[in-house]
């Protein structure tokens, strides 16, 4: 198999790294002919605060997909999460230069700027940019203004930046592994392309990845982006709390949440007995169930608590018609979804990746949505690649214009 056959995914969590290859067959289908995981060193809060580590553990994870894979991939995309992302929904106006002649792409350009120049800090970068619609003069909710008559043209945006050094610091953890970042995205919109049916995005339907360190929020309607937001809390939290109420190290307290964790009390055998492992030396205990599936359920309404805050402050939460999906590795704790239900009043189901062949009893599961998300976006960047590379670089400002070009 040729390098240039193979597209890499490249998740970098707080918890995990994880390296996805795929193979393009004819109709544009995925074929999965690698996996990677290691353990993810070096970040903290999805940030990078120890390059070397950091680059240790992509390099480990790719490593392990590349060898099942039997080839080598020159170059990623790369997906992340963390404290230095930042969201915002805004508008931007300008005068049509030649109203007689009908909104040019200069125009869009001019007023993507002005809201962009609004609301993007100093030390900030774009990463997306992405138009939910367009008014001209007094018609509003256009999706396509290019041609049409009128005095001003308005924007509305949902527009995704990232911490200038943040971002710098994660390309080139990865580039010191020999691999070339292609882009960087932010894990939600990578993970809807694996988990989420047009139908759902046309409807309305909000996206909820619980990591390990971050619970990722994106909601999706008339197949546009309304709103993103990164809550710096996640599955790692609940193990800790496990690890601290019952006195055994962080991965004896990962396995104890995996195996017999549960996120509803309620739900749980008040008399079923779970063994713990304690430190070396220190003979294991039996607990009880229940008072496990407590300490779960207290910091997943947390959680949840957060999500339903950041769902209302859009004014969201009650219009989604296709509910919610749930990924990440935390979505297949036991009682999470019907949990998420209660908390959120909405249908709740499991997001599994989807539009895939290979190893499928491998990655058809919601810890790899976001590596292979990242596979489907790839696929559609390359495949738009020829339109997209006379524009130059897909950085600050430049890649400002580059989405009100492709938009058209």
């Amino acid at each position: 198999m040729k390098r240039s056959d193979c597209l890499l995914g490249l998740d970098i969590g707080t918890t995990k790294v994880c390296a996805v290859m795929a193979r393009v067959k004819g109709n544009d289908e995925l074929e999965v002919v690698g996996v990677g995981i290691h353990p993810s060193e070096g970040l903290s809060g999805g940030a990078v605060v120890d390059m070397e580590v950091t680059s240790r553990s992509v390099k480990s994870a790719v490593a392990k997909a590349q060898n099942l894979a039997g080839a080598e991939a020159p170059s990623a995309w790369v997906g992340m999460a963390g404290s230095y992302i930042a969201s915002y929904n805004m508008t931007g106006s300008v005068a049509v230069m030649s109203s007689g002649r009908g909104v040019t792409r200069e125009d869009v350009r001019r007023a993507h700027s002005i809201a962009v120049d609004r609301s993007l800090p100093r030390d900030y970068e774009i990463i997306h940019m992405l138009p939910r619609r367009y008014r001209v003069d007094d018609n509003a909710d256009i999706m396509d203004p290019l041609g049409m008559v009128g005095s001003v043209l308005e924007v509305d945006l949902h527009m995704v930046a990232g911490r200038k050094t943040a971002l710098r610091n994660i390309e080139r953890s990865v580039n010191r592994t020999g691999l070339a970042v292609n882009d960087l995205v932010l894990e939600p919109l990578a993970s809807w392309q694996a988990v989420l049916s047009e139908a759902e995005r046309w409807a309305g339907v909000a996206v909820i990845d619980i990591g390990g360190g971050t619970t990722d929020v994106v909601v999706y309607r008339e197949n546009k982006v309304l709103h993103s937001e990164v809550i710096l809390i996640g599955g790692d939290l609940i193990t800790k709390d496990v690890a601290h109420c019952f006195g055994t190290p962080f991965e004896n307290a990962e396995d104890l949440k995996v195996k017999h964790g549960c996120a509803r009390e309620a739900s749980v055998d008040p008399n079923e007995p779970v063994p713990v492992v304690r430190f070396r030396n220190r003979a294991p205990v039996m607990i009880k169930r229940r008072h496990l599936a407590w300490v779960i359920e207290a910091r997943v309404n947390q959680i949840l608590e957060q999500v339903q805050k950041s769902l209302r402050r859009e004014n969201v939460l009650g219009a989604l018609p296709a509910g919610v999906v749930i990924t990440g590795g935390t979505a297949l704790l036991e009682g999470l979804r019907e949990k998420c239900a209660e908390y959120l009043g909405c249908d709740v189901q499991i997001g599994f990746p989807g539009g895939i062949t290979g190893y499928k009893e491998v990655v058809s599961s919601p810890v790899y949505a976001t590596a292979i998300g990242l596979l489907h976006y790839g696929l559609g960047q390359e495949r738009s690649a020829p339109a997209r590379s006379q524009w130059g670089p897909m950085r600050g400002v430049q890649k400002m214009w580059q989405w009100a070009r492709d938009v058209f």
